[in-house]
């Protein structure tokens, strides 16, 4: 019983991150294509297994490096807001979700393409490195001792 205790107060120090987690999916799922949500579940699934597998091998430190935990809350915080942002913006110009992820003429200045072309590729590779980061962490707590 205890064990099992010590398991579930493992994986429950690990809940921001998780909470992290599913927050990012609903955020990319109100925008982003099909198989970027795809890419998403899937990398997400495999970190949670991982977890799941290294909290019940008990080799898993509770948590793994607080450090890279906060870098994993902030990162999808990051990731969550921009997203968000772009939906609000989407909505109120009355434009079908993930309009503003394909084309280059945002709200952003029009003289400057550079500028357009920017905010898109940031919300692409924010939450792209979201999911490294999240990839990472899993990994790190798999290998801590």
């Amino acid at each position: 019983m205890s064990e099992r205790l010590g398991r579930l107060k493992a994986i429950g120090r690990a809940w921001p991150q998780l909470l992290t987690m599913v927050a990012f999916m609903v955020a990319i799922s109100l925008r982003f294509p099909l198989w970027f949500i795809m890419l998403s579940a899937l990398v997400n699934g495999t970190v949670l297994t991982c977890l799941t597998r290294c909290f019940t091998s008990r080799r898993a430190r509770a948590g793994g490096d607080p450090f890279l935990g906060v870098i994993v809350i902030g990162s999808g915080l990051a990731s969550i807001a921009l997203p968000l942002k772009w939906w609000v913006m989407e909505r109120q110009l009355k434009l079908a979700p993930g309009v503003l992820l394909h084309m280059a003429g945002h709200t952003e200045a029009t003289s400057n393409p550079a500028l357009a072309w920017s905010s898109v590729l940031t919300q692409w590779s924010s939450c792209s490195m979201f999911l490294v980061i999240v990839a990472v962490w899993a990994l790190g707590n798999g290998r801590a001792e």
